[in-house]
């Protein structure tokens, strides 16, 4: 598919109306500066949606999705980007310009194209062979009604057969004029490793097509209907150029609106399971088709929900299943509960063998908070006088706990776990900190390894704002979950103000907010802990580079024309009025000075709009989400005097703001790595040479963080966690 012009993509973003794109779902109603309503996306009786027009967003400060037009309508509508582009497009009247691509560009996506457009002939051509064969409907047909499979249900997840027959797919692609090196690599054909002659690889076995979430399929299940356990019972698509099996969750495609309404994702693991369960009346079903859940897969899943319910088979491996992938959910800030099914049942058995209103009554009554459920399976069975067991227990409820990042979270399971397990709360703290630590060095690690060696000596990792004092500190040591709320200050300010010019105190001259952030954070050599912040700051980068400049120039001419005429006609005005010379002067310098300030006004709110407009409007959701989250917040930048008593401008507070978060976010580094050492030398003997080392960089660090704080004022103020 072409890709739209970026000119036409900023026509589309500037015409769109968030009241006018919202007023087309919800009913608003004015509430002194902005719009609300009744969120669509979660049931409530008291409007807690709102729609601010001046900045072209809205939010529901009980849910808390919204974001940009283009937001609203990808999370209502359940659409990509570029459908949501295209979805304003025809609202607002504007011609879709799709530039030219590239010949590689072009190269890809015919490629690409290709594989998606022989994965639609396959499909097509396994559900003719389903329904129209005599072979099909015998066997396939039978198969699938045997399993309790309907009619409607068939249809809606575009079941298939494939012949068994060797190259019965092979040749209808051949007379269609398909690629057969491209259904070797799609899968859809084999190559015999005897004499290099090509095969349908999925003969014989009912075909589940794996949609993507706009609904092309991009790989296929194929499951034999033979007991005999020589054979493999599914045959799978391979990773393709369009199939990235981390990526794709069966059943997505058909459950996404489901999801949504209901605010909840419930995973199981085969393709049977999703189809009965959506067959019972349970909609909002998906399946990680028997793999580990991945980072990638949970951020579908998080375009729609926060709420994950995973079902697990009665049995051993069924909890053992269950298991997988709760750290990584956990750490995506994913809310997850597990359900029990009784031991004789799996979803498809279960789903099967009760009618709509029993499935959900179940559900509802039998969901279990993770936390909860892994103290109770992991310390069943564990007899009172069997410490050893208890602590390992205890230990691996703390290491899944310790992807908990919620302060408040956290604090409630380690009370509702002091309480289930006998153990006092500062003890279970104090072991999952620990944790927590291990876990936070071990993704730094991670990070570095692709930008420093793990030769590399600390001294060699870049430190100047922090100074010498700490220079030989790794940075993995500066990364801890409590330096998310001071990460998180400094990202509100790139977003609010990032392109706003301010004085600079260091070396003199005018900076803008976000250079004097990343250059202070690129001299301490400090790299977020959170990912999805770096990745704001790169695309801010982008921005400010490639399309901030010239649109700049165009926008500056405009308002030169509007303060020439504004000029022109306020001295109008002055020679109407008559007076004396010295009187007119006077009135002229006034107009003068009234338009410049107009001037600098208009091209200050230009800065600051353009940039909150793109990244509101950024393609990658994370990057959408914190900017609208952090625009729609209701924040005022803290009111600072002057020492003769006036109020500072906004450009003079946030030259004393900005430095002070910088130094904020250094004197909780500094403290976090003090940590790190107390700890530390709790393994060493008072004399050892080691112990004396760590006591003479504590002395450094304290030293330094009691500049710092002094600096500071001598208190600090945290910022709220988010």
């Amino acid at each position: 598919m072409p890709l739209i012009d970026r000119e036409t993509v900023q026509r589309i973003l500037d015409a769109a109306d968030i009241v006018e794109v919202v007023s087309d779902f919800v009913s608003l109603r004015k509430s002194g500066a902005n719009y609300k309503g009744l969120c669509p996306f979660h049931n409530e009786r008291t409007p807690s949606f709102s729609v601010n027009k001046a900045r072209n967003i809205c939010k529901c400060f009980s849910c808390g999705k919204g974001g940009s037009p283009v937001n609203f309508i990808m999370e209502h509508e359940q659409m990509t980007f570029n459908e949501a582009l295209r979805y304003l497009a025809r609202k607002y009247n504007i011609e879709i310009q799709e530039r030219e691509l590239t010949e590689q560009e072009r190269a890809a996506a015919s490629r690409s194209e290709a594989l998606m457009a022989l994965n639609a002939f396959a499909l097509k051509h396994f559900e003719s062979n389903l329904h129209d064969t005599a072979e099909g409907r015998s066997q396939a047909l039978s198969y699938l009604r045997h399993r309790g499979i309907s009619d409607a249900m068939i249809e809606r997840f575009h079941l298939g057969y494939a012949i068994d027959k060797g190259t019965d797919l092979l040749d209808a692609a051949r007379r269609a004029g398909f690629n057969t090196e491209l259904m070797v690599e799609t899968g859809l054909e084999g190559r015999s490793q005897r004499d290099g002659s090509l095969y349908d690889r999925y003969r014989g076995r009912v075909i589940f097509p794996i949609h993507t979430l706009s609904g092309r399929v991009v790989g296929f299940g194929a499951r034999t209907m033979r007991s005999d356990k020589n054979i493999a019972k599914y045959v799978n698509s391979p990773e393709s150029e369009i199939y990235h099996k981390k990526k794709e969750l069966y059943g997505m495609h058909q459950a996404r609106h489901a999801i949504a309404r209901a605010d909840k994702c419930i995973m199981v693991e085969g393709y049977f399971d999703v189809i009965s369960m959506h067959q019972a009346g349970v909609g909002n079903v998906v399946a990680s088709s028997g793999t580990s859940l991945t980072e990638e897969q949970i951020r579908v899943i998080r375009r729609f929900t926060r709420n994950m319910t995973l079902i697990y088979d009665g049995d051993a491996a069924g909890v053992k299943a269950s298991l997988r992938g709760i750290k990584l959910l956990l750490s995506e800030d994913m809310n997850v509960k597990v359900l029990a099914l009784p031991p004789e049942d799996d979803p498809d058995t279960f789903a099967r063998s009760r009618s709509s209103s029993e499935v959900e009554a179940y559900l509802c009554e039998n969901e279990t908070d993770i936390i909860a459920f892994m103290a109770s399976k992991l310390t069943s069975g564990i007899k009172a006088d069997d410490p050893i067991g208890r602590a390992e227990a205890i230990n691996e409820i703390l290491r899944t706990l310790a992807f908990v990042d919620d302060p408040i979270k956290m604090q409630e399971y380690i009370s509702m776990c002091s309480r289930m397990l006998g153990s006092p709360e500062d003890v279970l703290m104090r072991q999952l900190n620990v944790f927590r630590a291990t876990r936070f060095e071990d993704l730094e690690k991670e990070h570095l390894r692709g930008s420093v060696s793990q030769d590399t000596p600390a001294e060699s990792i870049p430190s100047s704002t922090l100074h010498q004092e700490i220079s030989e500190t790794p940075v993995a040591e500066q990364h801890d979950v409590t330096l998310r709320p001071y990460e998180r200050q400094l990202v509100q300010y790139i977003v609010r103000y990032g392109l706003l010019e301010i004085d600079n105190d260091n070396g003199g001259g005018r900076t803008t907010v976000f250079d004097m952030i990343d250059s202070a954070l690129e001299g301490d050599g400090y790299v977020f802990s959170y990912p999805p912040f770096t990745a704001l700051c790169d695309a801010f980068r982008r921005v400010r580079d490639n399309e901030w400049p010239s649109a700049r120039l165009r926008r500056i001419a405009e308002i030169d024309e509007e303060c020439a005429e504004r000029l022109s006609s306020r001295r109008a005005e002055i020679r109407n009025t008559g007076g004396s010379l010295p009187e007119l002067e006077k009135a002229e310098k006034m107009a003068i000075a009234e338009t410049e300030a107009f001037r600098d006004d208009a091209i200050r709110d230009f800065d600051v709009r353009f940039m909150q407009n793109a990244l509101v409007n950024c393609p990658d959701d994370d990057i959408r989400n914190i900017a609208s989250t952090l625009m729609m917040e209701r924040y005022v930048l803290s009111r600072i005097y002057s020492r003769q008593g006036t109020v500072l401008t906004e450009k003079e507070q946030l030259r004393t703001l900005v430095p002070r978060a910088v130094n904020e976010l250094r004197s909780a580094v500094v403290a976090s790595m003090i940590r790190n050492l107390n700890k530390s030398l709790e393994s060493f003997p008072a004399d050892d040479p080691g112990a004396i080392e760590i006591m003479h960089r504590l002395a450094q660090l304290k030293v330094y963080q009691y500049n710092l704080v002094k600096g500071l004022g001598e208190r600090i103020i945290q910022p709220l966690s988010k």
